[in-house]
């Protein structure tokens, strides 16, 4: 989702960014506004590398998996069957779920049309 070209500092590659998106959007499990966050994220970085002019070591904002809110992604999809839901809250078309995964995460959801979608996911062990 970064480009950098020979000699110039980094920028955000917005096609790859919708790109991205779209592939996100297809689970059908992703709010737009949580998508939207994302596009709000992808203007925010580039903003920063014009300001920054930052041309080697990781991307900074790129450095981690933009799901999980982690560089642990791996370890984390195979300790799966070690998941354990911590807490569970639900409030009419509104609810919260707290699990670790390696990590602690929260994940705010929305009912909408009878679908819980997920709206915002916090990586709480990284707060």
């Amino acid at each position: 989702m970064v480009d950098q070209k020979p000699g110039k500092t980094y920028s955000v590659n917005f096609k790859n960014g919708e790109k991205y998106l779209g592939y996100l959007r297809s689970s059908h499990l992703l709010t737009d506004t949580f998508l939207n966050e994302w596009r709000i994220y992808f203007r925010e970085r580039h903003q920063g590398f014009l300001l920054t002019q930052q041309k080697e070591g990781p991307p900074t904002g790129f450095e981690y998996d933009l799901v999980l809110l982690s560089q642990e992604v791996g370890l984390q999809l195979k300790s799966l069957k070690k998941l354990k839901i911590t807490g569970v809250k639900v409030q009419k078309d509104r609810a919260s779920v707290e699990f670790d995964l390696l990590e602690s995460y929260e994940f705010r959801l929305i009912r909408k049309n009878g679908v819980w979608l997920i709206n915002e996911i916090l990586n709480l062990s990284a707060e």
